[in-house]
């Protein structure tokens, strides 16, 4: 008999999740261990060392309370051997994705071939009797400008500034556009290197030289010598910002 490859769905919409089950049901070699509307419930699931161990796991990424991406931070240090096959609506979480293992990037409504090829490839990754390697501490983000790929380290971007539906990315070399979100680009860039201090803007750490006491502007300079580059910082953003600089 042919082994079966247990596999788990975490999804908050119930039509999806009947759905996706609809489609994977159509396989011969795979078999749901369970399916779970949030986060939480999944963690759990995959913790109890009673339960089964999944060989693959559908993941959304919007959920309430807490996201796909949450669930994979908190599964780090877990022992599992599980790949990951993310199932969105919503293409820009790709970038973010690179930062985790996963075997699987799909796009709803999902189509049954492309499905079918993600699981062929977990299944595959799988054989080949590597361990599912435990997602990477990233130096350095990747953006899509045009019809090229860019990486860049995390020390050189100096700023991020949302422009119109793109957003500019300011190195001390150069000026990159990609066609991203600033909402994005914050989930991607590491918390304790970056932050948000408008709508528009994300600025690096390491590069702050000054800001107003009044905590209502910031500048930044990538080196001594190198021109400041002075930008608002928002309302909403101040405290924020006020109990990182003092704290």
């Amino acid at each position: 008999m042919k082994r079966k490859y247990g596999y788990i769905v975490v999804e908050d919409v119930e039509l999806q999740l009947e759905n996706l089950i609809h489609l994977l049901d159509t396989r011969l070699d795979l078999k749901l261990l369970g399916s779970f509307d949030n986060a939480e419930d999944a963690y759990d699931f995959l913790t109890d060392e009673k339960q089964p161990a999944p060989d693959i796991m559908f993941l959304d990424i919007e959920m309430p309370e807490l996201s796909g991406f949450n669930l994979l931070e908190a599964l780090r240090q877990a022992p599992l051997s599980m790949k990951v096959i993310i199932t969105t609506a919503f293409p820009n979480y790709a970038i973010k994705s690179y930062d985790y293992s996963i075997s699987g990037y799909l796009l709803k409504p999902i189509e049954l071939g492309k499905l079918n090829k993600s699981v062929d490839k977990a299944i595959d990754e799988l054989h080949s009797g590597q361990p599912a390697p435990a997602p990477e501490l990233k130096e350095h983000l990747l953006i899509k400008e045009k019809k090229r790929w860019i990486k860049l380290s995390y020390e050189e971007i100096l700023y991020c500034e949302g422009a119109n539906v793109d957003v500019r990315i300011i190195t001390p070399e150069t000026t990159y556009l990609t066609r991203e979100r600033v909402k994005n680009l914050e989930q991607a860039l590491p918390a304790n290197r970056f932050l948000r201090i408008h709508d528009s803007f994300i600025i690096n750490l390491s590069y702050i030289k000054s800001y107003a006491s009044n905590f209502t502007s910031v500048s930044l300079c990538f080196q001594p010598g190198s021109p400041l580059h002075t930008l608002n910082i928002g309302p909403k953003y101040r405290e924020r910002f006020r109990r990182l600089m003092q704290g």
